[in-house]
């Protein structure tokens, strides 16, 4: 079976960066808006089974659940990589024989983008990785079996994946997925976002919070 498993910070904790030109709530309402895209593509994608969400923060999980997600409550913020591992043992507790992890500030990814990398997949053991925009951080991770290799979340990891999945001699590949690689994460990001026109909950959000014409930062 297939999983999609999406770490979410707790909303006081998410997108700090922007707190220069947006106010906590309207990061806030950012971090629900990217997760409910990511989310509805997830669940729309024709080769995932189910979609498990990882956070301590109980708004959020009540959001995931309305959309039709499974939850894994992690009790309090364990990081990127504690959030993985748990989820990752929800899901072979579930079944599952591949999980995806996705990253949740990614509001340009499609059902599509994910079926692509399940794709890619020949039922031998394998790990897929998709980088970030900047090329060095891990915007998804694919593994089957699940625990192929452990996780490496944070700073290069794309680097440190490759390297753990060679010491284990774990067949790896990069793939580049545009949608994916695009992570919302500073006031450039957020300002290129608000001039693009997609049919997404973020996209209907920044207009809404006249992101593109009030961007300027607070004094």
């Amino acid at each position: 079976m297939n999983f999609a498993l999406v770490p979410v910070k707790a909303l006081a904790w998410g997108k700090s960066r922007l707190s220069q030109c947006l106010s906590p709530e309207a990061r806030h309402a950012l971090s629900r808006a990217m997760l409910t895209d990511v989310l509805t593509s997830a669940c729309h994608a024709s080769v995932v089974d189910r979609v498990v969400v990882v956070s301590s923060d109980a708004a959020l999980l009540e959001l995931v659940r309305q959309l039709g997600a499974l939850t894994v409550d992690e009790g309090y913020p364990r990081g990127l990589n504690g959030a993985v591992t748990i989820g990752t043992d929800f899901c072979l507790r579930q079944g599952a024989t591949a999980v995806l992890a996705l990253l949740a500030d990614l509001p340009l990814v499609t059902p599509a983008d994910i079926d692509l990398l399940f794709h890619h997949l020949n039922d031998t053991t394998k790990v897929i990785l998709v980088p970030c925009k900047e090329g060095q951080g891990t915007n998804a991770l694919l593994r089957t079996p699940p625990l192929v290799i452990p996780t490496r979340f944070g700073g290069p990891s794309l680097e440190a994946h490759q390297r753990v999945a060679h010491q284990q001699d774990v067949s790896c590949q990069v793939v580049e997925v545009p949608r994916i690689a695009f992570d919302l994460d500073s006031v450039e990001d957020l300002k290129w976002l608000a001039s693009q026109a997609t049919a997404t909950q973020t996209s209907r959000l920044l207009q809404e919070i006249k992101v593109y014409t009030e961007i300027t930062p607070k004094v």
